[in-house]
């Protein structure tokens, strides 16, 4: 199913009418229709329906296949639809659907914080001209915020590093990933990260690619790394396991459009052509 999204060029409300598409959130959770819970890769999570005509939040998005796309925050669940973790939904979701809704949820995060001015607190308003809240008062220009992070898959031999996040309570196995400090460059931040989660040191980084991911709102940075030197002895405040994998014998690892899975097929395919 072919989807073609951009977009807004300003932050507006997102005004409801016949033609325009709603993608709806209780809280931070999405709500969708069953038949899209049986089969996500034929059902999109957006519709021409209308829920409520009072929203507790109503933005602009975008173009999604030439109708206006709107992100909307409800109270509650309405009769018909249900409630999803936004997480269990992006892990079964066809690429075309993950990165709307991807764009959706971090805006629809980002404004649910930013209710005041952080220079002089004054109330925020949409903004007809800029992707941004303004200040009336001050003019200050409030952006979405985007967190820049690594993460990476480090080689050794016919093996590649995965971990399982204490915050992650699957039997799925990743990879290593961290937020970028201040000041840091992302392959410095990518050498602490691997480091402080693992104690494993690494060389010959390589950027790979990109995917926004909202939770809230990261950016992430991926690469592949090597193995130099160290033994692997994993923080416990941040993985509840991290092992070495034999790329035959794999464990649970995350569906193929994300950009997890996506360095893990990478790093095997090199690592087959170097041990072929």
């Amino acid at each position: 199913m072919a989807v073609h999204f951009k977009y807004h060029p300003a932050m507006v409300a997102g005004v409801d009418n016949p033609q325009t598409l709603s993608i709806y959130f209780v809280d931070d959770q999405l709500l969708v229709k069953p038949e899209l819970l049986a089969d996500p890769s034929q059902h999109m999570p957006w519709s021409y329906e209308t829920l409520s005509p009072e929203p507790k939040l109503a933005l602009l998005l975008g173009e999604l296949n030439d109708s206006p796309c709107r992100v909307v925050q409800l109270e509650s669940a309405p009769d018909g639809w249900q409630a999803v973790a936004l997480r269990d939904y992006l892990l079964r979701a066809p690429e075309p659907a993950f990165k709307v809704i991807n764009a959706a949820a971090q805006l629809r995060y980002w404004l649910s914080t930013q209710n005041f001015c952080s220079r002089c607190g004054h109330n925020l308003e949409f903004n007809d001209s800029d992707r941004a809240l303004a200040c009336a008062k001050c003019g200050y220009l409030s952006y979405p915020k985007v967190s820049p992070c690594i993460i990476t898959v480090v080689r050794k031999g016919r093996e590649i590093l995965l971990g399982q996040p204490v915050r992650i309570h699957t039997e799925m196995y990743s990879c290593l990933a961290g937020f970028i400090e201040a000041g840091e460059s992302a392959e410095d931040g990518l050498k602490r990260e691997v480091l402080e989660e693992s104690g494993i040191h690494v060389h010959n980084i390589q950027y790979q690619f990109s995917q926004a991911w909202p939770f809230p709102h990261q950016l992430m940075l991926g690469y592949l790394a090597e193995y130099k030197s160290g033994d692997l002895l994993f923080d416990p405040a941040e993985l509840r396991d991290a092992r070495w994998f034999d790329i035959d014998e794999l464990p649970t690892i995350p569906p193929r459009q994300t950009i997890s899975r996506k360095l893990i097929d990478a790093s095997i395919q090199i690592i087959r052509q170097e041990h072929s």
